[in-house]
């Protein structure tokens, strides 16, 4: 009776925690939609909003649920080890949904590509894995991709735009210097250090906003 008792709270617990990582990726998704669909194509201020991946800071709603949910599921198992168990979990889980952004704008681009250029799938890739390795140092796929996104915050959509990437990419400056007031050569600090700078504190805050909601979560299963 035990032992049945122990497996259908640990398929309770499985459960809960699967949909709890559904519900959280589909916030993820939304708010990528939302950035790349509305956000970033808002014109003058889109460029600067893109650079800074503003539409990141929705990283809190989703590790927020993330974290209380898991903490929540630990009423599901026995004490003694439960806590651990949704906190490794969480461990491995954090990283994998916070670059899921990435990878879906990968995809993503890829896709508007052949749309744009009016080809298939499998020629835009070839191609757009042929630019990012010439700009990432024989990166391709999703790698190169992250490598190029974290130096570059605005993506070529045509062919041409690949052979135009610098202008469009002072361009990109310029709207931000014209937005933020700040002088060209800081901007070009900044955006030679911006892309990884921002993924270290949107993943710091991701961790940290994860690690506090899952504290709550264990403390409200003390309570009851």
């Amino acid at each position: 009776m035990l032992l049945l008792n122990f497996f259908g709270r640990t398929c309770l617990y499985l459960v809960t925690t699967l949909a709890v990582v559904a519900i959280a990726l589909i916030v993820k998704f939304l708010s990528i939609l939302l950035g790349d669909e509305i956000v970033y194509q808002i014109p003058l201020i889109g460029d600067a909003f893109l650079s800074l991946e503003i539409m990141e800071i929705l990283n809190i709603l989703v590790f927020g649920i993330l974290g209380m949910g898991f903490g929540l599921a630990t009423v599901l198992l026995p004490r003694y080890f439960s806590n651990r168990v949704s906190f490794y979990t969480l461990v491995v889980l954090v990283p994998l949904i916070f670059s899921t952004s990435t990878i879906f704008r990968y995809y993503n681009w890829v896709q508007e590509f052949a749309f744009r250029e009016n080809i298939s799938y499998e020629q835009s890739r070839r191609i757009t894995n042929t630019f990012l390795k010439n700009q990432t140092g024989d990166r391709q796929g999703f790698v190169g991709f992250y490598f190029y996104t974290a130096q570059f915050p605005s993506l070529p959509y045509k062919e041409k735009e690949m052979v135009l990437l610098d202008e469009l990419e002072q361009k990109s400056k310029d709207r931000f210097s014209r937005f933020t007031g700040l002088d060209d050569r800081i901007v070009s600090y900044l955006f030679a250090g911006r892309g990884w700078g921002l993924r270290f504190f949107y993943l710091f805050l991701s961790i940290f906003v994860a690690i506090v909601n899952f504290q709550i979560g264990i403390k409200q299963v003390k309570r009851t």
